[in-house]
């Protein structure tokens, strides 16, 4: 019965996904009323529109966050998820537009395709298909839309200061079959105060985002000497995965490092520019230009150790994995040079721990630290009633027994309280959220719609 209404709907459901991911809903300047910028909160308004036009009660809690809600009652079982997304990059290296929402194959490709907006509009319309087929008993449902997740979780601290948790709640924002523990989330910056009397940098920067590996780091050289700078480049590029570009202008030379984008959960996965360029900025500068200190620590100190060895905090887990250091941001200021690090740890690492080491790293090499936002992990019993029902609905639709995963990305989990990242992938699936042509499965997005029916269905019990 609820397979096919879902089957009957899915048209439906393909076309609303398609309205929310033609929308730019990167987060920009605030406005009076549109904290998180203009996109956002038109993406929000839309959100909800479709909401209504389902059915559904909506309310919007001044453009931080938004529900959709059937039902009544003091208590209710949540759907969260974000609608807001990374930049692009660069969208000449994808198959389509990144906002175009298209489908390609069995795929739709699309920045938000897998990170967040098809997979939140596909639990929405698993929920129209519960109301529609009475099957909710009237208890209350929400479905909740985020509009900052990607950049500081300010929507659900505001929710939580107008609207009470929910009695359970999950997130399709992880992967099946549920995610009993998330990493710790540390975020901080190094930097050092530059004499641009004594360097012959002149610009540098690379990045958006701490969360996202970026696919390149330029900056500009003081022209010296340009056969040396040949020698390394071709040098780094026989023995590195980095790639490199450079322009003469005037007396300078604009250099760019070439990387391969990813998720600062998997950094193995990427290639880091920034740190490309910094490996060759050391090779290049000279003793005595303001700039070498840094370019050595971050050279050899950080460099590719994405278990953050070079540090010296690497540390493992068996049961909910190792850490990671990924490095998102670099940028020469008008009086220092600038990186922001984003470490994703495991149970058993402490904050106070990352505080002493990372701090005392810095004042052996001069540098200065900046710790800048911390969320602990998230770790549920297996056996909670949570993850034990929303595990029975995966296994009923799949017919897959697999064990609860623990995951590196941060969700929401970690600020709702009761919830847990339930879908959407599927462990072969890879998606690319952040990266180049993100995309999502079309069969995997409905089945996973079926999964998130009998979920609510299953909590409901509780």
């Amino acid at each position: 019965m609820i397979e096919s209404f879902i089957e009957k709907d899915f048209n439906k459901t393909l076309s609303d996904i398609k309205k929310i991911l033609q929308i730019k809903t990167v987060k920009d300047l605030p406005t009076k009323d549109a904290p998180f910028g203009e996109g956002l909160k038109i993406g929000l308004e839309e959100v909800l529109e479709i909401a209504r036009k389902l059915g559904f009660k909506t309310t919007n809690l001044d453009n931080y966050i938004g529900y959709a809600e059937i039902g009544s009652g003091d208590e209710y079982i949540a759907i969260l998820g974000h609608i807001d997304v990374v930049p692009a990059g660069d969208e000449s290296k994808w198959r389509v537009s990144p906002f175009s929402g298209e489908i390609v194959g069995n795929e739709i490709i699309s920045r938000g395709a897998l990170d967040n907006k098809a997979p939140i509009i596909s639990a929405l319309h698993a929920m129209y298909c519960l109301k529609e087929l009475e099957l909710t008993g009237g208890k209350k449902i929400r479905v909740i839309f985020g509009t900052n997740e990607e950049s500081g979780d300010e929507d659900i601290k505001y929710y939580l200061k107008k609207e009470n948790p929910p009695k359970y709640a999950f997130t399709p924002d992880g992967r099946f079959p549920v995610v009993f523990s998330e990493k710790g989330i540390y975020t901080f910056r190094y930097s050092e105060n530059i004499d641009f009397k004594n360097t012959n940098i002149l610009e540098l920067s690379g990045g958006e985002k701490s969360n996202v590996i970026p696919e390149k780091c330029s900056c500009k050289i003081r022209l010296s000497n340009e056969e040396n700078l040949i020698k390394e480049i071709n040098e780094l590029e026989l023995t590195s995965k980095y790639r490199y570009s450079f322009n003469l202008e005037e007396d300078c030379i604009v250099l760019t490092c070439f990387g391969v984008s990813a998720h600062a959960s998997s950094p193995q996965k990427g290639v880091n520019p920034i740190i490309g360029m910094f490996t060759l900025l050391n090779r290049v500068l000279n003793e005595n230009d303001s700039l070498k200190n840094f370019s050595k620590f971050v050279s050899n100190m950080i460099g590719e150790y994405y278990d953050g060895s070079g540090l010296e905090i690497n540390k493992k887990n068996l049961e909910t994995g190792d850490l990671t250091l990924s490095v998102g941001i670099a940028k020469l200021n008008k009086n220092n040079v600038e990186i922001k690090i984003n470490i994703r740890y495991p149970q058993g690492v402490t904050e106070e721990f990352l505080n002493k080491t990372l701090e005392k790293k810095a004042e052996e090499n001069g540098i200065r630290f900046v710790r800048d936002n911390h969320n602990p992990p998230l770790y549920f019993d297996r056996n909670s009633t949570l993850v034990k029902a929303l595990q029975k609905s995966y296994l009923d639709v799949t017919g897959r027994d697999e064990k609860p995963v623990a995951l590196g990305g941060g969700t929401y989990a970690k600020l709702m309280p009761n919830t847990v990242a339930f879908g959407p992938n599927f462990v072969e699936y890879k998606g690319n959220p952040h990266g180049v042509n993100e995309s999502i499965d079309i069969e995997m997005l409905r089945q996973g719609m079926v999964i998130y029916a009998l979920g609510v269905l299953e909590l409901l019990k509780n």
